[in-house]
């Protein structure tokens, strides 16, 4: 076993791979008990109540705390300066703070249903046992499930992921597709490739007045053997 599966299996709680056959079936948007999450995340809701606990002048907490994903990149603040294409306002992103690998490795020790959503979890599969309803709903990207801390506290995870863009077909199947069919030219390309344009336009412009070039160089050969002619007969 690798140090990091070993690492996963010492901070879990419970490895629950086969216990939705127990809660089926369920409804997605219902809280998940904490007791089913990893201990990595216990640890980050606990430590983010310790805190709210500690600023709070009475020490209350309330009974719904948003708690930022862990599995997805967040929105911090807004910059001073917008954006000089579009004119939108632009903001400083936070990575994730546990890494993809990570987010794998838990997905295969429990289920996606259980945790947040990320872009790494499938929740396909368990549609077909969770019935009609949970399936529409599982389908909706960006949904995080609750969690229940206790009986008087709520964790919602706060984060939307980003539907993924499906690839458009081309119109015609039978034509092969180039390396940028349907996506944005990212190189610029050689330096004879970028002027290649400019290059025949100037060359056509050359051919057009070939002719009256050609008259002139002519004339002017003659009036240069006229000139050097001797005045001499002899």
């Amino acid at each position: 076993m690798s140090t990091i599966t070993r690492r996963l299996f010492s901070s879990s709680s419970i490895i629950r791979s086969t216990a939705l056959e127990n809660t089926l079936p369920l409804n997605p948007s219902s809280p998940v008990h904490a007791k089913h999450l990893p201990r990595v995340l216990q640890r980050r809701i606990a430590k983010r109540i310790e805190a709210i606990e500690q600023s709070s002048e009475d020490g209350s907490i309330p009974s719904t705390i948003n708690i930022p994903n862990p599995f997805l990149v967040q929105r911090t603040n807004r910059r001073s300066s917008e954006s000089e294409l579009t004119g939108e306002a632009r903001y400083n992103w936070k990575k994730p703070s546990i890494s993809n690998r990570r987010q794998k490795q838990l997905l295969q020790l429990y289920p996606s249903i259980d945790l947040p959503i990320s872009a790494k979890s499938k929740r396909t599969p368990l549609a077909p046992a969770l019935g009609s309803e949970s399936e529409e709903l599982l389908e909706i990207e960006g949904i995080s499930r609750p969690v229940r801390w206790n009986d008087k506290i709520t964790i919602n995870w706060t984060g939307q992921l980003k539907p993924k863009q499906q690839k458009q077909k081309d119109v015609n199947e039978g034509t092969t597709k180039s390396l940028y069919s349907g996506r944005k030219l990212m190189f610029k390309g050689h330096k004879d490739e970028r002027n290649r344009t400019q290059k025949l336009a100037d060359r056509q412009t050359r051919l057009d007045g070939m002719e009256k070039r050609i008259k002139d160089w002519r004339q002017g050969r003659n009036d240069e053997k006229i000139r050097n002619r001797p005045s001499l007969p002899f």
